[in-house]
């Protein structure tokens, strides 16, 4: 229980950090006045509904007292209350939906910003302590904002439908609006404390199919390296070890949800007599009439539809709990990226070089060193080639150097990174045209010749025409081959000509005559580079050689020369 407890503090901590950033912003006003004429709409449809009621009982009495008059006119005032919500119901699910594509717009490019702000998305993937960040975005916030919206809706409708009739019940029968309140009381009670469990399971669920459809996505993106190595048993092991989860949870969901739906028929069905069964005397020794008996039960059921709005929703409630808890700890992550930002750990400044100053490499963990206090200066017409084993913190060095990686300490200058060019082993292939690939992640304005230009440069001349033009969009990780992409990479980086250039294993899919046909390409520019490669053949294109010989331990060597210029023994 005390589990529970903390879990439903959890809840409305993560709510109000959820909804209250919108209602505060730049687009409050708007908000804010969709929402005014939301609930003016809600009040007006739930006084017409009140007034119907009346109407109603009037058009059953003309009935019992063959009033053929009174019915007619009675009738006249009914069609115009249909009209009325013909031509004002539809506006209310509009102007609804209008608030709540506005609340999603804002909401989708908030945690947009704040997954790309502090590296949130590296570090989200990094720690892994977050599942699925793209379903959080695109299906939870959806989902947040409509039923948000649907539930405020409901609440204000029910509150004034439950004050409007309970006036109306207490006219014609006070002990009869007075046990109906009682019982709804208990009815919720009954129905929150068998209910509760079910925000912990649907929570559970959501994440287990988020884990199956990610195996899933994850083979599909796999499928010719999983047929090369005839993986195919396994994967399947896999995908079945992560359905069974879901089968599993998905079991508990509908014993609970069976549980619930015991207490939700009990109440619904077992007052529907009341009404007619209370008055009944009453109506008998002509104390009241059929009409007013017809508008009781009518205000029975709307009053105890209005208080049993939890009892009916749970299932839908415990729903949005598991979308609350799934966002908050999304928004909690970025935190946790913010947070590490501000840790104490490699210091970055802004500088006309790439320095080093007594900067140590740990493990994220902070347990293993992998480089103890490296010194080095890189400055114009510099060229730097690291080298080294596995695993002794090559990429990590890119990393620190980018701002990504801030385990350890010391010091790095660099310059302002619109400055510099990072190319990983594996590329980036953005989504859209080949246009847009060429050009990413800076260069807007360019000319159809300048593009062509630098493809052929990178014998990628061809392209286009096997492409369809330069603004084909294709699925390029699919229809490029690894050596294509790492050619398409430099393709980036001659067009978007940075000053510093830091490339990690970035021709290791290239044979000897296209690497070696790249890196003539740059030597021809004035540009700085950092190369980490295994290749000795690189060694010609650079100036110094980094070697990282594990343990902690490095020396800088001159290319072409056996004297150590520097060392470092850790």
């Amino acid at each position: 229980m005390d589990s529970m407890s903390r879990f439903d503090r959890v809840f409305w901590r993560r709510l109000w950090v959820l909804a209250k950033p919108f209602w505060v912003s730049e687009l409050k006003r708007k908000a804010l006045t969709l929402l005014a004429v939301v609930v003016v709409m809600i009040l007006l449809l739930v006084a017409f509904s009140a007034v119907f009621s009346y109407i109603n009982r009037d058009v059953i009495n003309a009935l019992q007292n063959y009033n053929k008059l009174l019915f007619f006119k009675y009738l006249k005032l009914f069609l115009v209350w249909i009209g009325f919500v013909v031509a004002v119901g539809p506006f209310l699910p509009y102007l609804s939906g209008r608030l709540q594509i506005l609340w999603r717009e804002w909401m989708t490019e908030w945690f947009t910003s704040r997954g790309f702000s502090d590296h949130a998305f590296y570090q989200m993937n990094l720690r892994s302590q977050i599942d699925n960040p793209d379903q959080r975005i695109q299906q939870d916030l959806n989902s947040f904002t409509s039923s948000s919206l649907s539930y405020l809706n409901s609440s204000i409708g029910a509150i004034v439908m439950a004050g409007a009739f309970f006036g109306i019940l207490w006219t014609i029968s006070p002990w009869l609006a007075v046990t109906l309140i009682g019982y709804s009381a208990v009815g919720t009670y009954a129905a929150i404390v068998v209910g509760r469990r079910l925000v912990v399971i649907n929570f559970d669920q959501e994440r287990y199919e988020a884990d199956f459809r990610f195996g899933l996505v994850h083979v599909r993106d796999n499928a010719e390296s999983i047929a090369m190595y005839g993986g195919e048993a396994q994967e399947h092991r896999e995908l079945s070890r992560r359905f069974e989860w879901v089968v599993s949870n998905f079991k508990l969901l509908l014993k609970w949800q069976l549980f619930l739906g015991f207490v939700q028929t009990a109440y619904n069905n077992s007052l529907n007599l009341m009404p007619w069964v209370v008055l009944a005397g009453a109506y008998f020794s002509h104390k009241i009439e059929l009409g007013q008996m017809s508008q009781a039960a009518t205000a029975f059921g709307a009053v105890q539809g209005a208080l049993a709005l939890v009892i009916s929703n749970f299932q839908d409630i415990t729903s949005f709990a598991t979308v609350v808890h799934r966002l908050g700890t999304y928004m909690e992550e970025c935190d946790v990226a913010r947070a590490e930002e501000a840790v104490p750990g490699i210091v970055i400044s802004e500088a006309p070089h790439i320095a080093l100053e007594h900067v140590s490499l740990l493990t994220p963990d902070g347990q293993t060193k992998l480089i103890d206090e490296i010194s080095f200066e890189i400055g114009a017409g510099e060229r730097l080639l690291v080298s080294g084993p596995s695993g002794v913190g090559k990429t990590s060095l890119t990393r620190a150097i980018a701002g990504i990686w801030h385990a350890g300490s010391g010091h790095i200058e660099r310059p302002p990174l619109h400055q510099m060019m990072f190319l990983p082993q594996r590329p980036y292939m953005i989504l859209g045209s080949l246009r847009a690939q060429v050009c990413y992640p800076r260069v807007i304005n360019v000319s159809d010749d300048d593009v062509l230009r630098v493809l052929e440069n990178v014998n990628l001349g061809d392209l286009p025409q096997r492409v369809g033009g330069l603004d084909a969009e294709r699925n390029w990780p699919e229809m490029l081959s690894q050596g294509e992409q790492q050619r398409l990479a430099f393709a980036r980086l001659l067009l978007n000509k940075p000053r510093f250039a830091v490339m990690d294993e970035a021709t290791s899919a290239l044979d000897a005559d296209n690497e070696a046909m790249l890196y003539e390409r740059l030597s021809s520019s004035p540009m700085v580079l950092i190369t980490v490669a295994h290749r000795e053949s690189l060694a010609r294109y650079h100036d110094r050689n980094l070697v990282l010989t594990g343990s902690g331990s490095w020396r800088v060597d001159p290319i072409n020369h056996d004297s150590r210029v520097a060392s470092k023994s850790g």
